[in-house]
């Protein structure tokens, strides 16, 4: 299966601009023959919302617009970060679609709390093994804790912070060994030799949890305060398959990767340390 991550630079509550940028990502998929695609979390809203995540409005909002997203995914399987609000409750959600069809909304379980991540305020964490449904006019879909299908693959999420938690707590230790694929769609503040620290979580976690893992983060300064900085990372079972250029200047930045799901790949032996990171480099 040909899989992607696209980094997106967006806006907070800018819907055209960030539906154009969606756009942009699904369209550069298609004509690279993804089958694929994870974009960043809450790239339909923004993530710097802050207290209108709160509102009944936003996540509403947000729903509607996904629906002009849906038309778009003929021929492919898109990710996309969005909140759903359900019972004066927000939660951090990834979208599933495919074919013009919404198949359903993964919820984020562990929150950021610290630095400049407030997550706590604005959003509710949703619990490991239930499920319930969210509606919109006449449709209605699964959310929740959910695995998910395509094409024969099997796969389940972490929504950035899920990462960061003991391996007997993370989504990802009860999903080994049922999925072939995590997704984690990501909004990880920038910060000093913070790309050696993800580099390592993504590695480990395809090797202890045998499985592919892609990773894909905002991009850019997008609400003035939070510098993020659009890396995309794919490994399986402890090997580097794809590692993009990190604070690039673009809008969208889609890269890819083939696996072969129908063949084996060992272990690797041990995690190749990326070269020492230069600090004044990234300071450049």
């Amino acid at each position: 299966m040909r899989i992607a991550g696209a980094t997106l630079n967006q806006i907070p509550i800018d819907w055209a601009h960030n539906l154009r940028t969606i756009r942009t990502a699904i369209d550069l998929a298609k004509e690279s023959g993804v089958q694929l695609l994870c974009l960043p979390e809450l790239c339909l809203t923004g993530y710097g919302c802050e207290d209108l995540f709160l509102s009944e409005w936003l996540p509403q909002a947000a729903l509607v617009h996904l629906q002009q997203v849906r038309a778009w995914t003929q021929g492919l399987c898109v990710v996309v970060g969005l909140p759903v609000r359900l019972h004066h409750r927000t939660y951090n959600t990834a979208a599933v679609l495919r074919d013009g069809q919404i198949l359903g909304f993964a919820a984020k379980q562990f929150l950021a709390n610290d630095g400049v991540h407030y997550e706590t305020r604005f959003f509710t964490p949703w619990a490991a093994g239930h499920t319930t449904t969210v509606a919109l006019g006449d449709e209605s879909w699964p959310l929740g804790d959910l695995i998910f299908e395509h094409q024969g693959v099997r796969f389940g999420f972490e929504i950035c912070q899920d990462a960061w938690q003991p391996d007997n707590e993370r989504p990802a230790g009860r999903l080994a060994g049922k999925v072939d694929l995590i997704v984690n769609l990501s909004a990880s503040h920038f910060a000093l030799s913070k790309t050696d620290v993800r580099y390592q979580l993504v590695m480990q976690a395809s090797r202890t949890f045998h499985c592919t893992y892609l990773y894909a983060n905002l991009l850019g300064n997008e609400s003035g305060r939070i510098i993020f900085d659009g890396e995309i990372l794919v490994a399986r079972n402890g090997h580097l398959l794809l590692r993009n250029q990190l604070l690039s200047f673009q809008e969208v930045d889609m890269e890819w990767v083939d696996v072969d799901f129908t063949t084996e790949l060992a272990p690797a032996a041990e995690i190749v340390p990326l070269p020492a990171p230069d600090e004044y480099q990234e300071m450049n």
